[in-house]
């Protein structure tokens, strides 16, 4: 997994968040007031959970918030059914962050995003 694409090298508390155990993510979950929330969304109601823990968590100014899920899905759970809502509107207060869609695996997609603050 090519998590250096994630530009993560400036935060150190990272929360890791709803990973199956077969997807080994190499990065220490944190507890504490985490700086990037990264979580894996398998199914559609994944990304409300991922709205309301970024909604609720104490996330600085300088934060990322960053969706992984699997590639060439056909159940409909894909780049453009996980992203469409916050293009929407639906989920406000996000907006894309460098390296924005990104693939960081074969088999795996990242969606970076930053939750504005303030």
């Amino acid at each position: 997994m090519e998590l250096s694409k994630l530009r993560l090298e400036k935060f150190k508390h990272i929360k890791v968040v709803n990973f199956p155990t077969d997807i080994k993510i190499e990065l220490d979950s944190t507890d504490i007031e985490a700086e990037v929330i990264i979580y894996y969304i398998d199914k559609f109601e994944d990304v409300k959970a991922f709205v309301e823990l970024s909604n609720s968590s104490n996330l600085p100014k300088e934060n990322r918030t960053i969706m992984i899920y699997k590639k060439g899905r056909k159940d409909g759970v894909n780049r453009d059914s996980i992203f469409m809502p916050f293009k929407e509107h639906v989920y406000k207060g996000f907006k894309l962050k460098a390296p924005m869609l990104c693939s960081i695996s074969k088999e795996l997609s990242a969606c970076v995003m930053c939750k504005e603050i303030g």
